[in-house]
């Protein structure tokens, strides 16, 4: 009777593992699958060049924000020298160092472009770097990111040093409205193209390809259909 029991524990416990590690694969196939689809959108998107049409430009960015995700334009102005900022905890080319963040008064639009131009090196003493911004009128390529600003991050507010209120953890559009008292467009922008200014480009809207997600996604489902059909001739084996 022990014995008859034992079996049937045994038997229940592993059709639900199998069961479990099935829907758990198939799942993961879904996601990688939901992933692929968002990386084709994005990728259409980022082949998106708004116009250089200021009055255009405006009325783009009063519209969803959401819809000129990644896209790309041009534009001419000048920095706001004054103010910049210095992203926190960046790693390129195996050096570490910082993304510089900065405010661009565009010419002939209302609100201030927060712009992250990309990557400074840290200083060998771990000081913050001595950055001067162009006073003249530039021109500057930018790719619109208005999702996901904030980012992963285990700090509770951008500025955390009390020595350096220049250094941020992670970008909050809001923080830049409060301490500057001025009005951003709510998004970030980054510099883009190999006439650059001051810092080294190095963003990328979109890091793994669909085709990649879609090989993921194949691969989770593989995994489930084994276990499902392990798991189905493990039962057929204990019932004979």
């Amino acid at each position: 009777m022990r014995e008859v029991s034992k079996y049937k524990l045994s038997s229940l416990l592993a059709t639900t593992a199998v069961f479990v590690i099935v829907v758990v694969c198939l799942s993961l196939a879904m996601w990688q699958w939901q992933r692929a689809e968002n990386k084709a959108l994005l990728l259409g998107q980022e082949g998106v060049i708004l116009t250089q049409e200021e009055a255009r430009l405006e009325a783009m960015f009063a519209d969803s924000v959401d819809a000129i995700h990644s896209a790309k334009f041009k534009v001419s102005g000048s920095f706001i020298t004054e103010k910049v900022w210095f992203l926190d905890n960046k790693i390129v080319a195996g050096r570490p160092g910082y993304d510089l963040i900065t405010l661009f008064q565009a010419n002939r639009l209302n609100d201030v472009l927060l712009v992250n131009l990309g990557f400074i090196a840290a200083p060998a003493l771990r000081t913050l770097p001595n950055i001067r911004l162009p006073e003249e009128d530039v021109e500057l390529e930018l790719q619109i990111k208005s999702k996901d600003i904030k980012g992963f991050t285990l700090a509770t507010q951008p500025a955390m040093s009390t020595k350096s209120h220049n250094l941020l953890q992670y970008l909050d559009l809001s923080y830049f409205s409060t301490i500057t008292g001025l009005t951003i467009y709510p998004f970030v922008t980054y510099q883009l193209g190999n006439t650059v200014a001051v810092a080294i480009p190095h963003y990328k809207a979109v890091v793994m390809s669909p085709q990649k997600h879609r090989a993921y996604a194949l691969q989770w489902l593989l995994i489930g259909l084994s276990a499902a059909v392990i798991g189905y001739f493990l039962h057929q084996r204990k019932e004979l």
